[in-house]
């Protein structure tokens, strides 16, 4: 059999020790690629929007959390939301006040490690964030059946966990994944995702039957592609799904706020 020419044999061997060094830099990066939302406190937990007040919760390992809660009148939902990597509670409370109806209160969380809150952002973390939330609701007399869990991007991924807690009233999916490693190898087909990805976020593997749930996503995202919805929906059949032809990943929340809030009106 022919050897191959000393210079195709350095070619190759420059071409594999630089796929390596993507595999490393990627594996040693990828927590502050998928949570790009950290940073310090802005100010805003003390200018909290009109009808929301600054809370603290209290996590398993001990960590104190400010969220943005509004209190539900007699009759209303209360919905326990989780924003997206690169979002806030703030942000969550404005964007979806049209979605909100006058009797329906909210819990919008943030995450460890974002808007000055303690801790570093992980998949395990976030689910412990989310059972402080929930806690929370239950320790202010919410009872479950009236609590609405919603999530957009990879808030989805942290609200199918939390369904999974309880007998909800619904559960909301804002532009969702069947997994986040499924994203990362929408965006990277040629590495290993699967087996890089410490926080996967397995959506596709929790999706509670049996609690009516609404899934909104954009034809036009380019982040997470409408076809994680579209699955997403066939692992449900009775969920229901609603796609939007001109929305994108970032503006999905406006364009489908009447849908919402017609649905979660019908809860």
């Amino acid at each position: 059999m022919p050897r191959l020419p000393a210079l195709a044999r350095s070619a190759i061997f420059v071409i594999l020790l630089g796929y390596a060094g993507a595999l490393i830099m990627i594996f040693a990066l990828q927590r502050q690629m998928i949570y790009p939302g950290t940073g310090p406190n802005d100010g805003s937990w003390n200018t909290p929007p009109p009808g929301y007040e600054t809370v603290q919760l209290k996590t398993a390992d001990n960590l104190s959390l400010r969220a943005l809660y509004r209190a539900p009148k007699p009759g209303g939902k209360t919905l326990i939301f989780f924003h997206g990597n690169g979002d806030s509670a703030l942000n969550s409370a404005f964007s979806l006040a049209p979605v909100l109806g006058e009797t329906d209160g909210a819990l919008m969380m943030s995450y460890r490690g974002y808007a000055g809150n303690p801790g570093q952002p992980s998949e395990d973390g976030l689910y412990a964030d989310a059972d402080a939330g929930l806690a929370y609701l239950r320790s202010r007399g919410t009872v479950d059946r009236s609590v609405v869990v919603g999530g957009f991007s990879l808030g989805t991924g942290v609200a199918s966990q939390l369904a999974t807690k309880g007998e909800f009233a619904g559960v909301l999916l804002i532009a969702p994944f069947t997994a986040l490693s499924d994203v990362a190898a929408d965006h990277f087909p040629w590495l290993p995702t699967s087996l890089l990805m410490r926080d996967r976020y397995l959506t596709r593997d929790r999706l509670v039957a049996g609690v009516p749930m609404l899934i909104v996503h954009g034809k036009r995202d380019g982040i997470i592609p409408v076809s994680h919805a579209r699955r997403l929906a066939k692992l449900r059949e009775d969920a229901r799904l609603e796609l939007f032809d001109s929305a994108t990943h970032n503006d999905i929340g406006r364009i489908a706020s009447h849908t919402m809030r017609d649905w979660l009106a019908g809860l």
